[in-house]
């Protein structure tokens, strides 16, 4: 067994999360930068907010992807870098852009093919005599 693995992290830890920090910060300047979000007041602070779970999930909602409370609760926890209830816009990037981005596209992907085979809402169409059993 090699010796020279550390598996503490330490040095090599703090030096990745700078990393994703000078990662995040860049995107941020991106979306600073970009003139579709200018006419946006306080976009710096938008982009530093924390979310809580009725925010998370009236955005999900708006998305047409409804979950449930347990559901955002679990999710948040797997997010959030504490364990409160909230996440902060960086936890919020780190799970759309880690490796969980392929995982959750897919389950994405499955709710909407999911949508398009349930049936029809409203009222039943007008059958004829011929068509009854």
């Amino acid at each position: 067994m090699s010796q020279s693995r550390d598996l503490q992290g330490g040095k090599a830890f703090g030096l990745r999360k700078a990393q994703q920090e000078e990662g995040l910060d860049e995107i941020n300047k991106q979306f600073l930068n970009n003139l579709k979000y200018s006419s946006d007041e306080d976009l710096p602070s938008k982009l530093e907010a924390f979310k809580n779970i009725m925010s998370l999930k009236q955005m999900l909602e708006k998305l047409g992807v409804p979950k449930t409370h347990l559901e955002l609760k679990k999710l948040i926890r797997e997010v959030s870098s504490g364990s409160e209830e909230t996440f902060s816009y960086s936890d919020f990037l780190r799970m759309m852009l880690g490796n969980r981005t392929a995982i959750l596209r897919m389950i994405l992907m499955y709710e909407e093919k999911n949508k398009e085979h349930q049936k029809p809402t409203g009222p039943p169409a007008k059958k004829a005599i011929s068509e009854l059993p």
